[in-house]
């Protein structure tokens, strides 16, 4: 399949040939059986992140933390994702961004590598004040830790 016209055509139906397809095994025996595919749809959004759709970012940033949850590892370009992920979609995909970086230690701390617009820093921060953290977070605890990771993000920029 041509990388370029999946990208450039991609729906919610595509997403079937880059979620994590995890056999449930782990080490020597791990397979994930859309991996590499998704690999090279990887470089191109890495070449080219304006030219995926903010759901195939969204759809890439979830198959890669859900993939690094069980691999024991993390693809480096889950920053990146992250990153598109907050200053594109903002408010609307926090939820997603929030749930990938619950997806163990290793996709915590490569989602929180992000360089965000003051802009989206401060909407962001709005969004996860004015939210019930049963609502709109994937756990209790998530709202106030986010609000506290944006505002440092926001103190650096002084």
């Amino acid at each position: 399949m041509n990388i370029k016209e999946f990208v450039k055509d991609y729906s919610e139906e595509d997403e079937l040939k880059i979620m994590f397809a995890w056999n449930g095994k782990h080490s020597e025996e791990f397979l994930d059986e859309n991996m590499p595919f998704r690999l090279e749809v990887l470089k191109y959004f890495e070449s080219r992140p304006d030219e995926c759709s903010i759901e195939l970012v969204a759809a890439l940033y979830c198959a890669e933390t859900e993939y690094a949850k069980e691999a024991w590892g993390v693809n480096r370009i889950v920053s990146l994702l992250a990153e598109q992920l907050l200053e594109r979609g903002r408010s609307k995909y926090a939820s997603e961004y929030l749930k990938g970086w619950g997806r163990g230690m290793d996709a915590h701390l490569q989602s929180k590598q992000v360089q965000l617009s003051m802009e989206c820093i401060q909407e962001l921060i709005s969004f996860a004040k004015s939210r019930k953290e049963k609502d709109e977070f994937p756990n209790s605890s998530q709202a106030q830790y986010f609000k506290e990771f944006l505002e440092s993000k926001l103190e650096s920029k002084h």
